[in-house]
């Protein structure tokens, strides 16, 4: 019998069930407005919008006026690469981090800015390093590849003593760890929605007041000139409910994630040439990311969606490309071990029956059924190769 199990969370979430009703009701009951028309029904769109933002401030326990929506953590992360210091200051970012804050930044340093890359040593945490004055520095809360956490009131108070600010990439950590922005002591967050049974195409950047931003696009008045174009209504709808659900339940049982991953790792370990990427009592639970020796990811992950099963080879933006994990190999993880990579990231065990403890104990028995079958068949080229 084929399974319907969906092991990709860290991609993408389905809806909260309130989230998609509460978008519902807004797509039924809004006038078609603009939230910057002065008009009766541009004022009701603009309520919507206010709420949205409150909801959020709240759950973040930061001002209202220090958030900026905008589509997502891709276009937060370019937004504070670019503008959350000058040109002239060094920008470094994190080895493992991801390409939204790789490519932009590597952009800059093309273009003459000063700064570079953090390293990490072999369990994925940023080594030590010595902050530049002036600089300004982007690191990943939360890996998406691998579910490695960063210690980030650690890494922002040393940032701040050397005069230094620090941004957060905080799509993968932001209403799945319960902490609020001033905890993290940061700078500026990416939040984004989906991740965490929001809706796509919802996301924020948020800002302490007083830093100067220079934004990517050119427009109206929109996000105080910082995201200019009309707001995405519908989306931001639904972040500011998942943000209102958030505030009163956990959208994630952090304990019953831990038993769940364990399920999954324990027959996956008696596999022959199989590596688990370790985690540490702060890493994320929800994330499994293993390597078998021998064994093409791409082959794999076709043989498992036969089965039912949708995994990943690591960062749903990038899996296309058939490069080299640059996290894997950030981390020193050798190229034959990097190749048969794939992860697994699950959902809330609560709220996704898939993900309950005898199922992922029987996916678990399925994929070393799988790549036994594969090293045993010779099926190690993938296709199109």
């Amino acid at each position: 019998m084929t399974l319907n199990i969906y092991l990709d969370h860290n991609a993408t979430t389905p809806l909260h069930p309130q989230v998609a009703e509460k978008m519902h009701q807004c797509l039924q009951g809004a006038a078609p407005a603009n939230p910057s028309s002065l008009h009766r029904h541009g004022r009701d769109a603009r309520k919507i919008l206010d709420d949205a933002r409150d909801q959020l401030s709240s759950l973040l326990a930061v001002e209202s006026s220090e958030l900026h929506f905008t589509s997502g953590g891709t276009e937060s992360n370019n937004l504070a690469i670019q503008g959350l210091a000058p040109i002239d200051a060094p920008l470094f970012v994190g080895a493992t981090e991801h390409p939204s804050v790789l490519e932009p930044a590597r952009q800059q340093w093309q273009q003459g800015r000063p700064g570079g890359v953090l390293e990490v040593d072999s369990s994925g945490k940023i080594g030590d390093f010595e902050v530049v004055n002036g600089a300004l520095y982007s690191i990943q809360w939360i890996n998406n590849e691998t579910g490695i956490s960063q210690e980030i009131s650690k890494l922002a108070g040393q940032i701040h003593d050397g005069g230094g600010r620090l941004h957060i990439d905080g799509a993968q950590g932001f209403f799945r760890i319960p902490m609020t922005i001033p905890e993290l002591s940061v700078d500026a967050a990416t939040i984004t929605a989906h991740k965490s049974f929001g809706p796509v195409g919802a996301g924020a950047l948020w800002v302490r007041k007083g830093l100067l931003i220079d934004p990517l696009l050119r427009g109206g008045p929109q996000e105080k000139k910082i995201r200019p174009g009309t707001e995405n209504l519908l989306s931001i709808t639904g972040l500011g409910e998942l943000a209102r659900v958030a505030r009163s339940t956990p959208l994630w049982d952090l304990v019953a994630l831990r038993l769940a991953r364990e399920a999954l790792l324990l027959p996956l370990q008696e596999i022959p040439d199989c590596k688990i990427i370790p985690q540490q009592e702060d890493d994320w639970p929800g994330c499994v990311h293993v390597s078998f020796r021998g064994i093409h990811a791409e082959t794999l992950l076709v043989r498992l969606d036969m089965e039912g099963i949708s995994a990943s080879s690591g960062s749903a933006c990038s899996s296309g490309a058939r490069e080299p994990s640059h996290v894997l190999e950030a981390m020193g993880v050798d190229l034959d071990w990097i190749r048969g990579s794939i992860r697994l990231s699950l959902g809330p065990v609560e709220r996704t029956p898939q993900n309950s403890v005898a199922l992922l104990s029987r996916v678990g028995a399925r994929i070393a059924a799988i790549v036994n079958q594969l090293r045993t068949r010779d099926f190690e080229t993938p296709p199109g190769e």
